[in-house]
Parts: C-alpha cells; sequence; structure tokens
C-alpha cells in the first residue's frame, strides 16, 4: 500500500506540469487563425512604463543532489506549495525588467530524519517578454537570477542552506480580465547550487564540498496588476 503511495506521489507532478502545458499551449493557439491584431491603441499604450504587481501560488518541488555528505533535495523534502510576489517596470508593452521573491513549504521526504516540514525562499532579478501584448491571451518568457535559501526544521533545532539561484526560468500566457489585469497559467524550473550549509547543532556556516546543480519545478497561477501606465 505504501509503494502505491510513493508512486502516485511520484506521478503527481507530471500530471500537473503536463496539465499546465496543455492549457498554455491551447492558449497559444487559440488566436492563431487572427490576421488582424484584436488590441487596441490603447490597451497597448496603457502598458509603457507602467508598474507591474504579480501575485502567484501553485506547485513546487526540488529536485537533485546537493554536494558530498548531503541528502539530496529529492530525499530530504517532498512536494509542495508556493507563494510569488513580483515588482516590474513595464519598459514597454514587450519587455518588463523587475525583481521577485518567492515562498514555498514542502513535505518531508524519504529520508528526512526527524524532519517536521521544510521550507525555501528565492529572491532575485528577473526580465520577461511579452509576444502578444494587449491581445486577449500573450504568451510570455521570463529569465531571472537571484539567491535561494532551504531550511530543514527539526526539534533539535534547524539545517539551514544557502545558495545561488543561478538561471531561473518560467513560460506563460497572460489571459486578459479587463484592462491592466491578467490571470496567466505557468511552468518554470529553477536550477541553484547550494553554496553554504548550518546544521541544526552547529554554531556557524561551513562549505558545501563537491556542489551539485539541482532544480526546482514549479506550476501555477499568476494575478498581473498594470498601473501608472501611459502613452510613450
Amino acid at each position: 500500500m505504501r509503494a502505491e503511495s510513493k508512486k502516485a506521489m511520484a506521478k503527481s507532478p507530471v500530471f500537473a506540469i503536463a496539465g499546465c502545458l496543455m492549457v498554455i499551449g491551447c492558449a497559444a493557439r487559440a488566436d492563431e487563425t487572427a490576421a488582424v491584431s484584436r488590441s487596441t491603441p490603447d490597451t497597448r499604450g496603457s502598458l509603457y512604463n507602467a508598474f507591474e504587481l504579480g501575485i502567484a501560488t501553485g506547485y513546487t518541488q526540488g529536485v537533485g543532489d546537493v554536494g558530498d555528505g548531503v541528502r539530496s533535495l529529492t530525499d530530504s523534502g517532498g512536494q509542495g506549495i508556493s507563494a510569488e510576489l513580483d515588482l516590474g517596470w513595464r519598459i514597454n508593452p514587450n519587455w518588463l525588467v523587475g525583481v521577485y521573491g518567492t515562498t514555498g513549504w514542502l513535505s518531508t521526504g524519504d529520508l528526512s530524519g526527524n524532519a517536521r516540514n521544510n521550507w525555501t525562499t528565492s529572491a532575485g532579478i528577473q526580465g520577461t517578454y511579452h509576444f502578444l501584448p494587449g491581445e486577449s491571451s500573450d504568451p510570455w518568457v521570463t529569465l531571472g537570477t537571484g539567491w535561494r535559501a532551504y531550511f530543514i526544521n527539526r526539534p533539535e533545532g534547524r539545517d539551514a542552506r544557502h545558495g545561488l539561484e543561478f538561471a531561473r526560468l518560467q513560460l506563460g500566457v497572460d489571459f486578459a480580465v479587463q484592462p491592466g489585469i491578467t490571470i496567466s497559467p505557468y511552468i518554470g524550473a529553477s536550477t541553484t547550487v547550494f553554496l553554504t550549509q548550518e546544521l541544526a547543532q552547529a554554531t556557524s556556516f561551513s562549505d558545501i564540498q563537491n556542489r551539485k546543480v539541482n532544480v526546482f519545478l514549479n506550476a501555477g497561477v499568476m494575478g498581473r496588476f498594470d498601473v501608472l501606465g501611459g502613452n510613450p
């Protein structure tokens, strides 16, 4: 029974990501036959020099090895839920630059020992390109880089790891709700290298030896709000 449960949990991230891919793919094809853009000058104009706020929630999970003598992300943590806050400047309808912050709660893995729960957080800078700004559906891609921390809470204290989130990729489609407001399903992945760690009973951080590249997967839904924009 336990083996069947593990198999089901292992498959659920695949189903979640596949479902988001299908939604994004269908959205991208929805306007494929349109010969003329449905966006109006006013819709696009409001995206120049706009301040953009993005709020997201969804699924997250870390996978991969960390380094010598350190349990892998797969062993120490399982699937979890995430939250994200983005702040940005919409330079023009196509381009946005800004900052991001995320947090995630992860279930404990099979080899996590006496861990109660795991947490992860990240922050950094990012840029987004919108392919069809002002349309009813607008595919986009985001690339960012920053810092990531990972915490394992135990009865005797907390294990902490810190490192670089050197490449963060997200793909999604904005669906217009009304001018300046969109809802966007997305998928993404972040590559991370953890540099240091502090164990629960240690008094200082130590370097992680033979560091490995690991990945945090995510998928969810984001709301975007553009304000204070105007014509170029």
